[in-house]
């Protein structure tokens, strides 16, 4: 397989950047998704790294090799695109086969390679069908196969499930993610569906405004975002964000609510606000605690089910309104006074100036 590195890749139409200059590096079998909002530069990224897209400024390494320049062709990557362009008139066998019958390979070996690459992907019983006779799901089997057989050294995915129903998309979901493990294939992967993203992901590059906002591990993008886009986008629901005046370890909510930050926190929130200033609580569903003895009031604006839990919407007042996740059990009735805690392990912090995270001294 292969390393992956961007070295200050930037791509510019006219005075507008679609990918400001960026250092990312994909490590020898990982799986990095780019993901983001339409518009992001997220398809540009990848295709400035096929080089279907020319760079504006700076380098592109595959396995420490320049290929800023070289044509896609001498790139030994494989690109499977969102739409599965595949060849309507050729069986599926034959959608296989054609890159290896293009580089000159022998019949023997196309037939080997298309036989295991079909082996692998279980499409056996499909390979004499033609895409226009197969579901979604089998053309894109067919399209990830035909990327397969040439054992590239590196896969570039096109938000490759966006044309499936959710059915299909989980199932291939499953598919790509056992075949990445299976591989051990380097594997750059671009989808604007955050869940995923974390599903899927080794590591996340989230982009917006055509500028990296955060490369972390799922667990790190979503636990410790590194800002309130980072944060708003993450999630489903995204994270809690309760703006608050914090005066001396305790921050003020609307109504008259406060909220005691937790003691390893006073230190950092000292620092940044000077002892008093403005702050934006961040916290995700789960960590809120409803009790009757809690300490933040609310009222409860909305509730939904979600068959194994019960999302309750809760309005703090001025116009705010947050998520706290609870037993399947619960009922509540719209406008019921409701009190609840936060797990001080997961509660975040950001300034409201920067939009950036506060980063504690000691993690709570």
């Amino acid at each position: 397989m292969a390393t992956i590195e961007l070295i200050n890749v930037e791509k510019k139409f006219g005075d507008v950047h679609a990918v400001k200059p960026m250092n990312l590096t994909v490590r020898d079998g990982e799986f990095v998704v780019l993901l983001g909002p339409s518009g992001c530069g997220k398809t540009t990224t990848l295709r400035m790294i096929s080089g279907l897209e020319a760079v504006t400024g700076g380098q592109i390494l595959l396995n420490g090799r320049d290929v800023t320049w070289e044509r896609p062709s001498d790139r030994d990557i494989a690109f499977v695109f969102q739409f599965f362009a595949l060849y309507s008139h050729m069986t599926a066998r034959e959608n296989i086969a054609f890159p290896l019958q293009a580089q000159g390979e022998r019949r023997e070996v196309v037939r080997q390679r298309v036989e295991d690459v079909s082996r692998l992907l279980r499409m056996e019983h499909v390979l004499d069908v033609r895409p226009g006779a197969l579901s979604g799901g089998d053309q894109q089997r067919v399209a990830l196969a035909r990327a397969l057989v040439r054992h590239p050294a590196a896969f570039l995915m096109d938000e490759p499930l966006g044309a499936l129903d959710a059915d299909f998309r989980e199932t291939m979901r499953a598919e790509i993610k056992r075949l990445h493990i299976d591989q051990h294939a380097t594997t750059v992967y671009v989808t604007h569906d955050q869940i995923e993203a974390m599903a899927m992901g080794d590591r996340i590059v989230v982009m917006s405004d055509a500028d990296v906002q955060q490369v972390g591990t799922p667990a790190e993008v979503y636990h410790d975002p590194a800002n309130l886009f980072v944060a708003r986008f993450i999630g489903s629901p995204g994270m809690n964000l309760v703006p608050g005046r914090y005066v001396r370890g305790v921050l003020h909510l609307a109504e008259g609510a406060t909220y005691k930050v937790p003691d390893a926190w006073a230190p950092s929130l000292d620092a940044a606000t000077r002892g008093d200033g403005d702050l934006i609580l961040g916290f995700r569903p789960e960590a809120a605690t409803v009790g009757v003895d809690s300490a933040i009031p609310a009222t409860v604006y909305a509730t939904d089910l979600h068959g194994g839990y019960t999302m309750l919407h809760l309005e703090l007042g001025n116009n705010t309104i947050i998520h706290a996740r609870t037993t399947r059990e619960a009922k509540y009735a719209i406008n019921t006074p409701v009190r609840f805690d936060l797990d001080p392990a997961m509660v975040r912090f950001f300034d409201p100036a920067t939009e950036a995270a506060i980063i504690p001294e000691v993690r709570a």
